[in-house]
């Protein structure tokens, strides 16, 4: 084991030993920019997957998250919105409500993952944010529904891939579109900040592809590792 002398802020020397695999993560990271080992050494990093099912719950709750906080802020919101959500979830067959949790701040229903799909291909966002900016969430929110929707897919072909990852980069571009035009002239609405995507939207985006390609040479596909009958299990007990 090599050890190495540091000297502290308070002047005292400490000895400071590491073993050879620290080291080595330390080159790496100067290399790569990778902060610590593996999780899992045992697994090749090639063969993690990410699990359809929480790509839908967690994106699918920052939308819902970046629509009711926008909502919420408006003064009238408690007794013409709030009513007007939870009747249009209602006509989803979704059971869906708002309530104040500690702190006197407003919370909703946590949903599963077939309500998020229904809600996704069907709820009508334009109802409540108007103008363009509305279409063009609600589009977001149909367009997210069908990218997840080709992830599931047992058969795509390589071009099929290649087209998914184009159309999921321009889906995160989108979400985090900016306002465009001068503030006095006829402007295109912005959308979202880039400080609002997550890292599954990075991952929808960027690697879920690559897992793809990989598994498509495997004779497999990404739904086939998905926990969604676990979570089916979970709901009917």
């Amino acid at each position: 084991m090599d050890q190495i002398w540091e000297n502290t802020g308070n002047s005292k020397w400490h000895k400071i030993e590491y073993t050879f695999k620290q080291k080595l993560v330390e080159i790496d990271i100067r290399g790569t920019g990778k902060k610590k080992l593996p999780l899992f050494p045992a697994i090749d990093q090639e063969n993690y997957i990410p699990d359809e099912l929480h790509l839908l719950l967690r994106i699918s709750d920052v939308l819902m998250e970046c629509l009711f906080n926008d909502l919420i802020k408006k003064k009238e919101f408690e007794k013409q919105i709030k009513p007007v959500i939870e009747a249009a979830f209602k006509e989803l067959s979704i059971q869906f409500e708002f309530f104040k949790s500690v702190g006197n701040k407003w919370n909703w229903t946590s949903l599963m993952g077939p309500d998020k799909k229904k809600m996704l291909k069907n709820f009508p966002v334009s109802q409540f944010i108007f103008g363009a900016r509305g279409e063009d969430i609600e589009q977001l929110w149909r367009e997210f529904y069908r990218l997840y929707s080709i992830i599931r897919q047992p058969q795509l072909s390589d071009q099929e891939i290649d087209q998914y990852k184009v159309d999921a980069e321009n889906w995160v571009r989108t979400f985090c579109r900016p306002s465009q035009g001068d503030v006095n002239s006829l402007q295109k609405h912005g959308l979202y900040r880039k400080s609002d995507v997550t890292p599954y939207m990075h991952v929808f985006a960027k690697h879920i592809p690559l897992f793809m390609h990989q598994l498509k040479a495997k004779d497999l596909f990404l739904r086939i590792c998905s926990a969604s009958g676990i979570e089916k299990k979970t709901i009917s007990r």
